[in-house]
């Protein structure tokens, strides 16, 4: 989305109480992803694909994995996550993810417009 890390940075400065709505409405637009990644690594492996979550940082919206790394055996299975789940959730739920940014945009535009 044109514009966001320049809106993200913006609300850093905002007071806390905007801060944490804009936190929350990035991340409800970002649990499209998540979801849809859940389910296409839940095959591979259902602790794993349990693990992802959303972040919501001044670099944008993440879905990361938060489990740490437990044996160290497998050096590219970072990779097998992004190329199994990851990409292909955000590739599939594109149109999905845009249509939340807008309103999730919309929504903190009311927010923040209200409060000046």
């Amino acid at each position: 989305m044109e514009g966001l890390r320049e809106f993200l940075r913006a609300t850093s400065k905002a007071d806390r109480e905007t801060k944490k709505k804009v936190r929350d409405r990035l991340k409800e637009a970002g649990d499209v992803v998540r979801e849809e990644a859940s389910r296409l690594f839940s095959p591979v492996s259902a602790k794993s694909a349990a693990g992802y979550r959303v972040r919501a940082r001044v670099t944008g919206v993440h879905v990361e994995q938060s489990l740490r790394k437990t044996t160290g055996t497998r050096g590219d299975y970072g990779a097998l996550q992004m190329r199994r789940a990851l990409v292909p959730a955000l590739v599939a739920k594109e149109d999905e993810v845009v249509r939340e940014m807008e309103k999730a945009a919309e929504d903190l535009t009311e927010i923040v417009g209200g409060r000046l």
